[in-house]
């Protein structure tokens, strides 16, 4: 995949802390209105479910068999089986492209953030809150990202990425403590479930690409409420 960017150690170091970094600031405030805007964009290098679910489970192993992440997203009522994701259009199409000399029929879906409806008076209340879990997912994101590529690269041990995965869900731990009973209280868990599943063993690349696009897509399906 693509070359990761340098100074791991720091991101490593200042991973662990983001959580408790956004939850002091947004503890601070509170909003009334009706929207959050939170902006961001994922570029999925993917495949396209021809049907249901259930055909995507099974695209999702053979993806996962040559080195992909094999996660299933949901968006806007199709099912897509994704090899990657990028934060730049011009990455992911470069990897397609590549892809596609291999004869692999794959293509891009871009998904951008915009604008999260608060649901409720609750949402309204805790809009601070949630714009830095949506921020704190983010950056986790694209910790994963990083490890992802430097394992693909040579670049990252089999210690970083443990080192990573924990750093990932320290994160997590600091988002569950001050989330222990509303619209983020399951997914976090869940979250956690999936970084722990990937942490025993052998971590190869496509374990933390699954990571980080499970990450991206709480923050693309957030509803908050």
């Amino acid at each position: 995949m693509l070359r990761c960017a340098k100074n791991y150690g720091f991101i490593i170091a200042v991973s662990a802390t983001i959580a408790v970094t956004v939850i002091i600031c947004v503890c601070a405030a509170t909003c009334s209105a009706a929207t959050l805007d939170f902006e961001t964009t994922f570029c999925f290098v993917c495949y396209r479910a021809p049907e249901n679910s259930i055909s995507a489970g099974s695209l999702s192993g053979t993806v996962s068999s040559y080195g992909g992440a094999g996660y299933i997203l949901n968006h806007d009522g199709d099912y897509y089986v994704t090899v990657s994701c990028y934060y730049s259009q011009n990455d992911a199409e470069t990897v397609c492209a590549n892809l596609k000399r291999k004869e692999l029929d794959c293509s891009v879906l871009v998904v951008t953030t915009e604008k999260y409806r608060l649901t409720n008076g609750y949402a309204k209340r805790n809009s601070k809150l949630y714009e830095g879990n949506l921020n704190t997912l983010n950056s986790l994101s694209r910790l994963a990202y990083d490890c992802a590529n430097g394992l693909d690269t040579g670049e990252f041990s089999q210690g970083k990425a443990n080192e990573v995965i924990s750093a990932i869900r320290s994160g997590l731990s600091g988002l569950s403590a001050a989330n222990t009973d509303n619209c983020f209280t399951d997914i976090l868990k869940r979250l956690d479930t999936e970084c722990d599943d990937r942490q025993g063993g052998f971590i190869y690349s496509k374990d933390m690409r699954y990571i980080q696009i499970a990450i991206a897509d709480v923050i693309i399906n957030a509803e908050l409420s």
